[in-house]
């Protein structure tokens, strides 16, 4: 199993996600050997939950001036820079080496960061996890660029498109997050990507009847920019609509290394956590879950959480379609300020409601996100590639 970020702590997506399916290899009695890349230190503490879950850990920095130089290196091989920056020659030999000395039955690699090291390994069957569709992600930076960098976002554009169709082609398997994403991906079949959604652990985010000291809360990794554009839009636009009905209404912007402009947003009805060392905690003490999300892909773990602990929910449609949930029935959606702003009134004004919301919404995620659910799915996808 290769991956572009050492699986633990727990606070980005890409690294629940690899952390879900490496505890669930290990139950099932997989011996998995992980190649792990990394940009950060990695803590013993960390080091020593990942090597539970595998027979071998190899970690390989990445340094600043390797970082740079791999960067630099990209626009002569003609990778986008998402997947430049995390490869040379000289981890590929690593990588490769490793591959030979093991002999796997399979090869697994998160993300098209780490496609290029399977490409040597034709005759061992392999499974990408695209994850998410990256050539949404970045058509939307695109977009929003300022005029001077949107020609190296389109040149972005071009490349993040032709590796997902080139790797396509050095897989047996292709797993993805979620259905909107599979339409979006610029590969050669659509239909041969298999939908695993991220399951939620229900036994571990349950609901709790802790006081309730948090109106709106939100949380997320708050150095990732679709998770810092939502905080300004929930702090700077949106809850000046609710403040004025509700002058005393706080908010939880909760997740780790948050953004100077997220730090900025702190204020007395606005708290702004850092890390914390168990996210429940931010979940349970607040009455209702908001996700503004206006750019990003994917399945949102976030709106899962929230929704097992029994949180009233509030998304955008950016969010809502990959869940494919029920509204207004398991959850509320709007996309302008004025939708959202009303719909947080609608909440915090009726409780009943919003309590009948909260258990909907978790009927539908335990019934349909069960972690138990998408092992099973992953379980019949390594059977067949093998």
């Amino acid at each position: 199993m290769i991956v572009s970020r050492f699986p633990y702590p727990l606070e980005k997506g890409d690294k629940l996600r690899a952390f879900q399916h490496l505890s669930y290899l290990k139950q099932a009695g997989h011996e998995v050997h992980l190649i792990a890349l990394t940009d950060e230190a990695v803590s013993e503490k960390s080091k020593a939950k990942i090597q539970s879950l595998c027979t071998a850990v190899q970690i390989i920095k990445l340094s600043l001036l390797s970082r740079l130089i791999n960067l630099v290196f990209s626009f002569f091989r003609g990778l986008p820079l998402q997947v430049g920056y995390f490869y040379s020659k000289s981890i590929h030999k690593s990588v490769d080496k490793t591959i030979r000395e093991i002999q796997p039955d399979l090869i697994y690699c998160q993300l098209i960061r780490t496609a290029l090291y399977k490409k040597n390994f034709e005759n061992i069957p392999g499974i990408i996890d695209y994850m998410d569709a990256f050539s949404i992600g970045t058509a939307q930076r695109l977009k929003n660029a300022p005029y001077f960098l949107k020609p190296i976002f389109k040149r972005e554009l071009d490349r993040v498109k032709s590796i997902e169709m080139g790797s396509f082609q050095w897989f047996k398997s292709h797993l993805i997050i979620s259905d909107q994403d599979r339409q979006n991906m610029s590969v050669p079949d659509v239909a041969a990507l298999r939908v695993i959604p991220n399951g939620v652990d229900t036994d571990f985010f349950q609901p709790s009847d802790v006081p309730k000291t948090t109106d709106i809360t939100f949380v997320g990794n708050m150095n990732y920019p679709p998770n810092i554009d939502a905080s300004i839009f929930l702090v700077r636009e949106i809850m000046p609509i609710v403040w004025k009905s509700k002058p005393n209404a706080t908010v939880q912007l909760a997740g780790a290394n948050p953004h100077t402009s997220v730090v900025a947003l702190a204020s007395e009805r606005v708290t702004v956590t850092g890390w914390v060392n168990d996210i429940r905690d931010c979940y349970h003490k607040s009455r209702i879950f908001v996700a503004p999300m206006r750019t990003g892909t994917g399945l949102q773990n976030k709106l899962l959480e929230a929704m097992a602990v029994m949180l009233p929910c509030i998304t955008t449609t950016i969010s809502f379609t990959p869940l494919h949930a029920e509204a207004p029935k398991d959850i509320l959606v709007g996309n302008t300020k004025e939708e959202i702003a009303g719909h947080i009134l609608f909440l915090l004004q009726n409780p009943d409601k919003a309590n009948l919301i909260a258990r909907s919404g978790f009927d539908f995620v335990t019934g349909t996100y069960s972690i138990r659910h998408s092992h099973q799915i992953l379980e019949t996808v390594f059977t067949k590639t093998v």
